[in-house]
């Protein structure tokens, strides 16, 4: 690849966020929006933006300390929050290359197998993908209408299909390797898969329905701030859809696609100047208050990352 196809590859994530924030705010009175941050209540959002930040550092430490832990090596809330904490610097690129990076940290740290992390990575999405689903489809029955009905019949495929596809991976992960898809065989990427148990799909499923219903109340907290309020199921149905189109890996840091997805998820409750104003101090808030969080990190995630021990297991 040429210098200037890898220019115009690294460009792609900025031209797809300006496209799409250019979308949505050509449908959407500027002065309007402008109008709408200035009217904002800002000393709320603030206090409310910055607690939840810190649950979510919290959460996400547990959780995953809790992951590698069942699946590679015992591993304490304490050890992973530093390597979380740093790795929200990634996270101004995209959530996957916090994940990649987060994941390199625990192999160079830990010596557990880049391929085994990917397995739990593949387990852990699954959860993700079942938990939107759930708490989606849930939230959907309030939701009148045609965009009701068309949030029930995509979360419902959304749900069947995720479920359809664990139940085949855990399959293969058992199977005698004849019965294994050639590229899969003989790798660690289904060890985690092999090693699940209902009681592990039971626990992770809650704590992944723990981080979304936090931002359910984050969203429920901060949006009166910006003279919005919309209603907490339909918010349990709406709200994950936005985060799981905010960590698709097309534009940087969701910039654009976290606009558009929630122009056009809430803007039957509010002025869309409004939504519109909403959407980007939260994408904002998602970035820029992790950044200190992360810079604070970074010492102890480097002396962490100094010290190098033999693996207990994959």
């Amino acid at each position: 690849m040429s210098s200037l196809h890898k220019r115009l590859w690294a460009a792609l994530p900025w031209l797809a966020a300006a496209a799409l924030l250019g979308f949505v705010a050509w449908r959407v009175d500027p002065r309007a929006v402008a109008g709408a941050l200035r009217g904002a209540h800002w000393r709320s959002y603030l206090a409310v933006a910055g607690g939840f930040t810190l649950l979510w550092l919290a959460l996400d430490s547990l959780v995953l300390a809790r992951l590698v832990s069942r699946f590679h090596r015992p591993l304490s809330m304490r050890e992973v929050l530093p390597l979380r904490g740093a790795s929200y610097l990634l996270m101004a690129l995209s959530y996957d290359a916090a994940q990649a990076g987060l994941g390199l940290a625990l192999h160079r740290r830990y010596d557990i197998p880049l391929l085994a992390i990917g397995g739990t990575y593949l387990f852990y999405y699954l959860i993700d993908l079942t938990t939107i689903g759930l708490l989606g489809s849930a939230g959907a029955q309030a939701l009148p209408g045609t965009l009701g009905e068309a949030l029930r019949i995509a979360l419902g495929t959304l749900l069947v299909g995720t479920l359809l596809a664990l139940v085949l991976l855990t399959r293969w992960a058992r199977s005698p390797s004849e019965r294994v898809p050639e590229l899969l065989r003989g790798t660690r990427l289904l060890a985690t898969l092999r090693r699940a148990r209902p009681r592990d799909v039971a626990e992770f499923l809650a704590w992944r329905a723990t981080f979304y219903l936090s931002f359910v109340a984050f969203v429920a907290c901060s949006l009166p701030a910006f003279g919005i309020r919309v209603p907490l199921l339909d918010l349990a149905a709406l709200v994950p859809l936005v985060m799981s189109v905010s960590a698709l890996p097309v534009t940087v840091a969701g910039l654009g696609s976290t606009q558009l997805a929630m122009w056009m998820l809430y803007r039957p409750y509010a002025d869309p100047a409004a939504i519109l104003a909403y959407s980007i101090v939260y994408s904002a808030t998602l970035v820029l208050f992790r950044m200190p969080i992360a810079l604070a990190c970074l010492p102890a995630a480097s002396d962490v990352l100094a010290r190098r021990e033999r693996p207990i297991a994959a």
